[in-house]
C-alpha cells in the first residue's frame, strides 16, 4: 500500500464543512494559547482558539469529523514541522485534553496520525525524511512532556536545538479523526444515554463549554437548547425502534400463517 502524503503549497481537494475543519496551529486545549493570540483591540474575537473545541463539536453530533493541523483556513498546505518527540507531545497533548472532558472520552472514539508534507519535486519519495531525526540531547529524551501550558516544553527546544545545528525535520499534517458514534459497537455499551435508547452521550470540552458542529461552524449551546435537541433525539430514536419492532411483528405474522396454511 502506497503512503499517504500532501504535496506543500497545494490545496486540499475538500473544503471545511461540518466534517472537515482547519487549524495552522497545534494548540490542542486553551491553556496552550499563547497570550497575544488571545488579544483583541477591537470586539472581534480571538485571533487563534483551541483545537479542542472543534473535537468536542464532533464528538457531540456524534457523526464525527476530522481536524486537519497544518491546513491553514483556505485549504492550502503548509505543514508543521515535528520532531518524533514532538509527536509524542501532540498525542500526549490530546488525550489529556479528552479524559478533561466531562463524561471523559475513550480512546477508542478518536484517533491521531501524523501524514509528511513533501514538496512537488520529490513527492515520489514519500517514505523519507528531510533528515535523521536522532535525540539531539539524550539525557532530556524521554521526559515526561509539560502539558497545559503555552512555553516551550523540553521537546520543542530540543528541536530548536536541532534548527540550530542544521537537522532539518519532516513537516507533517496532522489529522485528529474523531469516529461517529456508533451504538453497537461493545466498547460504548456504557456510554450511551441507557439501553433502550442508544443515543451518543454529550460532552462539554475542559472549560466546561458545550459544542455542536453547524455547517462549518461551531455552535456553543444553551442547557435549555441542549434539553431540546436530547428530546428531539429520544424521540428520533424511539421512532425507529418502533418500526423495527414493527417490521419484525409483519415478519413473525407471516411466517405464522405460512405454517399454519
Amino acid at each position: 500500500m502506497a503512503k499517504r502524503y500532501y504535496v506543500r503549497n497545494t490545496v486540499v481537494p475538500f473544503e471545511e464543512d461540518f466534517t472537515h475543519e482547519f487549524k495552522g496551529h497545534r494548540n490542542i486545549c486553551v491553556e496552550d494559547l499563547p497570550p497575544w493570540t488571545q488579544e483583541s483591540k477591537t470586539e472581534s474575537k480571538p485571533s487563534r482558539r483551541a483545537v479542542s473545541r472543534v473535537l468536542s463539536a464532533f464528538l457531540n453530533t456524534g457523526k464525527g469529523g476530522t481536524v486537519y493541523l497544518g491546513v491553514i483556513d483556505s485549504g492550502e498546505v503548509k505543514g508543521l514541522q515535528l520532531s518524533a518527540d514532538q509527536k509524542m507531545h501532540v498525542i500526549d497533548s490530546v488525550n489529556d485534553v479528552m479524559s478533561r472532558y466531562t463524561p471523559p472520552v475513550k480512546k477508542h472514539r478518536y484517533s491521531i496520525k501524523f501524514v509528511p508534507v513533501c514538496d512537488t519535486d520529490d513527492a515520489g519519495n514519500t517514505g523519507a525524511t528531510k533528515s535523521l531525526d536522532q535525540d539531539f540531547d539524550p539525557v532530556i529524551a524521554g521526559r515526561p512532556h509539560v502539558l497545559r501550558q503555552h512555553n516551550y516544553c523540553w521537546c520543542d527546544r530540543d528541536a530548536v536545538m536541532k534548527y540550530n545545528a542544521g537537522i532539518m525535520l519532516q513537516d507533517y499534517i496532522i489529522e485528529i479523526k474523531v469516529k461517529p458514534w456508533d451504538g453497537n459497537d461493545s466498547l460504548n455499551k456504557d456510554d450511551g444515554c441507557g439501553p433502550m435508547v442508544n443515543i451518543h452521550p454529550i460532552h462539554d470540552d475542559e472549560e466546561g463549554n458545550c459544542f455542536f458542529r453547524r455547517q462549518a461552524s461551531l455552535v456553543q449551546y444553551t442547557m435549555t437548547e441542549l434539553a431540546r435537541l436530547t428530546r428531539h433525539e429520544v424521540d428520533e430514536s424511539c421512532q425507529q425502534k418502533i418500526a423495527s419492532l414493527k417490521r419484525e411483528i409483519t415478519q413473525l405474522q407471516r411466517m405464522k400463517q405460512d405454517s399454519a396454511t
